[in-house]
């Protein structure tokens, strides 16, 4: 069998095994993520065009409003681990607050013109994101068994991806029909958000799971804290976090101000940017995930992190060879978000099943509230550093991006350090990551 025949039984396969989770909750968890990353994706993707190239404040200081998002992220996450593992609140209630917060924060963006009004809006982001992953990696983790779970996480990186590229997508399509109005943009991502809220409300019970021996919230992230595992993990974490964060919110305006192969030229709309991100980042990821998910099931996850790593490292190089190789730039852009969006789908689906592993049942809230700090840390160093970053002269600018592949290097220590002290679950990885249904030959 070819490598091509290879991928289209992968493909085949990997997609029969997402069809048959039965569990109904799994697709429903799948539609609310899709919905609130479609706010997201308006969010993350939109700010640093809107802000520096329409409202006209520096790259470096919307970079850093986006980054103080983080800082209410680490709170959030921890609040929302604290409000998902309790009794009282639970993982519904704490997706709920998630999508109130969420939709606040995008009408304040609507009308926001000033630096303090954005900061602001950047900090009540934080608590909406925190509180959304915390409780709904929880939720999938009480919805699944183990030789389900990785797979679950699969299809709902697929609607993750699905739903950040419908709203990149749609944002250009209506800035473009709005004349560049970013105020619609923006009360459109608030109205998506409320229909999240009313997607869980009527359509999610609460998945919270009982046990004989309860913990208050607070103890559990103190033990959480004391995992020393998992707190190595977070270190690698962290980095990965970091690299999608610059991809999300600095790739758009590197590509938009110094690749005019890319944008269209001077005077240009952010739509042609808008376009390729959409269908060679997003696009490609959510067509590989599932595939991919299948093709690595053998391998132990922390070796498929560390061929991540690898493909970040060649992405940002990509990235660097766009904006300084003077031929063929629409060519090399289109590479970079491809291995770019390989090297994210690869980490994201066996990253969230390794913290599964690592959680003990009744510590699901606590476990990814600690873990999830992770993207709090790299959504403030991303942003911040990428924000520096755009505000140089070109040749630094593209050099950003060669520095940023030589830290793949600690990632690839942190990860085997990792491995040496992690006792993986007592099942074989490929058991774990295989489905309960027969494969189809």
């Amino acid at each position: 069998m070819n490598s091509e025949e290879t991928i289209v039984v992968n493909s085949r396969n990997s997609l029969l095994a997402a069809l048959s989770l039965s569990n109904q909750q799994i697709w429903l968890q799948a539609l609310g993520r899709s919905l609130c990353q479609i706010s997201a994706g308006l969010v993350y993707f939109y700010i640093p065009l809107v802000f520096v190239n329409q409202v006209g404040l520096s790259a470096t200081s919307v970079g850093f409003s986006v980054g103080l998002s983080s800082l209410t992220g680490i709170a959030g996450h921890i609040l929302g681990g604290v409000l998902a593992d309790s009794p009282r609140f639970g993982r519904k209630t704490t997706l709920i607050f998630s999508g109130g917060v969420g939709a606040l924060v995008a009408f304040t963006l609507a009308f926001t013109q000033t630096l303090p009004l954005l900061m602001i809006a950047s900090l009540l982001l934080g608590l909406s994101v925190g509180f959304y992953w915390t409780a709904a990696d929880a939720a999938v983790m009480d919805v699944t068994v183990p030789e389900e779970r990785s797979q679950a996480f699969a299809l709902m990186s697929v609607a993750e991806n699905l739903g950040n590229g419908v709203g990149i997508l749609g944002g250009g399509i209506l800035l473009t029909l709005v004349h560049q109005s970013h105020q619609a943009l923006f009360i459109a991502c608030g109205l998506i958000y409320l229909a999240f809220v009313l997607v869980v409300q009527f359509t999610m019970p609460e998945t919270r799971q009982l046990h004989g021996s309860e913990q208050h919230a607070t103890t559990g992230l103190l033990i959480a804290l004391k995992d020393k595992s998992l707190l190595i993990f977070i270190l690698a974490n962290v980095l990965f976090t970091t690299y999608i964060a610059l991809v999300n919110s600095t790739i758009p305006l590197y590509f938009t101000n110094f690749v005019p192969a890319i944008s269209g030229g001077a005077g240009a709309t952010v739509g042609s940017t808008a376009n390729l991100f959409t269908w060679c980042y997003i696009g490609a990821g959510a067509i590989l995930q599932l595939p991919i998910a299948q093709l690595f099931k053998g391998l132990p996850k922390v070796r498929v992190l560390m061929l991540a790593l690898i493909l970040w490292a060649a992405g940002f190089v990509l990235a660097w060879a766009t904006g300084t190789v003077p031929v063929a730039q629409f060519v090399w852009g289109v590479v970079t978000l491809c291995v770019m969006s390989l090297a994210t789908i690869m980490y994201k689906p066996f990253a969230a099943a390794i913290v599964a592993e690592l959680a003990p049942a009744s510590l699901r809230g606590a476990y990814v509230a600690i873990s999830s700090q992770c993207w709090a840390i790299g959504y403030f160093v991303g942003p911040t550093l990428g924000g520096w970053g755009m505000d140089q002269p070109a040749r630094i600018a593209a050099e950003f991006w060669l520095v940023a592949a030589a830290t793949t290097v600690l990632g690839l220590l942190v990860l085997m350090v990792f491995n040496r002290i992690h006792k993986p679950s007592t099942l074989p990885t490929a058991q774990l990551l295989t489905p309960t249904v027969p494969k189809i030959q």
